[in-house]
């Protein structure tokens, strides 16, 4: 296998992942960026948009909207940060975290026997995806590609 074949599966895989996640947002009926920001908050820590912004390549002004509409449904605090004017961390609240575990229960089920599915080398593949994106932004100077 080169490079070429190697990226064009990597890239069918990748898309049949994204498109697996896609479809479970919207059989839940919410957006597939409400349930990334629900995901990254519901792992128990604070987070700030700028990080997850950052730590799942969404949109600032998408997650700004999802977040303004969580914390509208009291699902968010939004917890002022010492030392910084406009940064906050975003916490669930008890509410959230019951909203955000009926959302997710059934996805981390679906992903607990996926998992166990797997071999001790199938699993290392998170590193292996962290390295080839690290390594394909590297490639083009951190830069994002812009369109012509």
């Amino acid at each position: 296998m080169n490079s070429k074949q190697f990226f064009y599966n990597f890239g069918k895989a990748m898309y049949h992942v994204d498109s697996f996640y896609d479809d479970f947002a919207k059989q839940s009926r919410i957006s597939t960026t409400l349930l990334w920001v629900l995901y990254a908050l519901n792992d128990g820590n604070a987070h700030t948009q700028i990080e997850i912004c950052k730590d799942w390549e969404l949109p600032r002004t998408t997650v700004n909207t999802v977040v303004k509409e969580i914390e509208k449904n009291g699902y968010i605090d939004l917890i002022p940060i010492k030392g910084k004017k406009r940064e906050m961390n975003i916490v669930l609240t008890n509410l959230g975290k019951a909203y955000a575990e009926d959302v997710l229960s059934e996805l981390y089920e679906i992903e607990a026997k996926v998992y166990d599915m797997l071999d001790a080398n199938e699993k290392q593949v998170a590193s292996m995806l962290n390295k080839i994106a690290e390594s394909l932004k590297e490639s083009k100077g951190g830069k994002k590609c812009q369109k012509k």
